[in-house]
């Protein structure tokens, strides 16, 4: 009964059905490996979308996110299921609008808009301090610098809440948003919905990073067929960042949870093959490789010895062949999760977790490949459901 329960609950986490508008869905925050747990500090992203790109595709780089009019304002309200922290003001410490790249965000301060409380306790209200509004070809954030032949994000397409401090906890079975950008005159000319289910208990996260490589984006990368990313002169591996599961702690405290997923990495489609292991029938769903923890402390990952913690499920256009994800290699050997302070000294110390670097070498076909990687909800079960999952998309031209 409890692994159907928490499958069920994976599953409505996964699929945002009750989501519309300009609302994609809401995910966890990676600064917080249990923002969506019941009882916890909310710690969420709301990915935004449109009529002309749904879903992840509003993410691509040559799509702009959206701005603000001159004179208008965006209205972000926790509708129900969430209870306010009285102590803690909507300010933009617990607020911030963010690019469609993970650790890109757009700082108030620097972008030029305010956060503060609206008509409700339960509204967050972000208003231009400039008179033309934000445009939104020119919203860029300011943690990368712009590079010329390079195509970078623009607009607002996200929305963290919980930044620095959680105004708001998961109070009951599900929590519902709603978005409101309005115009100079208070009418809504963008809005859209969402409810998201919470988890009755903590499970493993994994989570886009870009704390490597000064923090460009990793995600949305071009490369030619048979390019490997992280190899291919002009490319860039795919960082995830881990984090395990909070086990034996009240949800109250669970926002101070920051402890990552060390020594841990991808073995092959192609390694699982010449290593002559067998993947269980219940892990079959993951075509692309498996994720590895390395108990023996061997050096290595080693299929059948050490520990499976997820899988990468791997996707591209139709009659694709040649996709490959494993760990980057450095001097010949896989590189592991190491904490992501190895990579963001400061950052690091604030998000917690682990990052792991991986290879992806794409098909032989043009198009999109979206390999998934996932970890299980619970890594001692193998039948387990996928706690947690990311996604990253590379064209091939």
């Amino acid at each position: 009964m409890y692994r159907v329960l928490i499958a069920a609950m994976i599953l409505a986490l996964a699929t945002p059905a009750l989501a519309d508008g300009i609302v994609a869905r809401i995910v966890p925050s990676p600064l917080s490996a249990t923002g969506l747990v019941a009882g916890a500090p909310v710690a969420l992203t709301i990915e935004l979308q449109s009529k002309a790109a749904p879903g992840y595709r509003f993410m691509d780089p040559h799509v702009v996110g959206y701005g603000v009019p001159a004179g208008g304002r965006i209205e972000v309200t926790l509708v129900s299921g969430f209870e306010r922290i009285a102590d803690v003001p909507l300010t933009i410490d617990s607020f911030m609008a963010m690019t469609g790249a993970a650790q890109q965000g757009l700082h108030g301060k620097a972008i030029g808009y305010q956060i503060t409380e609206g008509e409700t306790r339960e509204t967050y209200v972000l208003t231009p301090t400039r008179p033309e509004g934000l445009i939104a070809e020119q919203l860029r954030s300011p943690a990368v610098r712009p590079k010329k032949g390079r195509v970078d994000q623009r607009g607002i397409k996200r929305f963290h809440v919980g930044l620095l401090k959680s105004a708001f906890r998961n109070a009951g079975p599900a929590g519902r948003i709603e978005v409101r950008i309005l115009d100079s005159t208070g009418a809504i000319v963008h809005s859209g919905t969402v409810t998201v289910p919470f988890l009755d208990r903590a499970v493993p996260q994994i989570f886009a990073n870009n704390f490597p490589h000064g923090r460009r984006a990793h995600d949305w990368q071009t490369v030619k067929p048979g390019a490997v990313l992280g190899v291919t002169p002009g490319t860039l591996p795919l960082p995830v960042m881990l984090f395990a599961a909070a086990r034996d702690m009240a949800p109250a405290d669970m926002g101070q949870f920051r402890t990552g997923i060390a020594d841990a990495g991808v073995v092959s489609v192609r390694e699982i093959q010449l290593s002559g292991f067998q993947v269980p029938e219940v892990l079959s769903r993951y075509n692309g490789g498996l994720i590895l923890q390395d108990t023996d402390r061997d050096g290595r990952l080693t299929p059948g010895r050490d520990r499976i913690i997820g899988g990468v499920l791997g996707k591209g256009p139709p009659g694709a062949s040649g996709m490959l994800v494993r760990s980057s290699r450095f001097h010949g050997a896989a590189h592991f999760s190491r904490p992501s302070t190895a990579y963001h000294e400061k950052f690091g110390a604030i998000f917690g977790g682990s990052v792991a670097l991986l290879e992806f070498t794409a098909g032989n076909k043009p198009g999109l490949y979206r390999p998934t990687f996932a970890l299980l909800s619970d890594p001692d079960d193998p039948a387990s459901p996928d706690g947690a999952r990311v996604t990253y998309t590379i064209r091939v031209r």
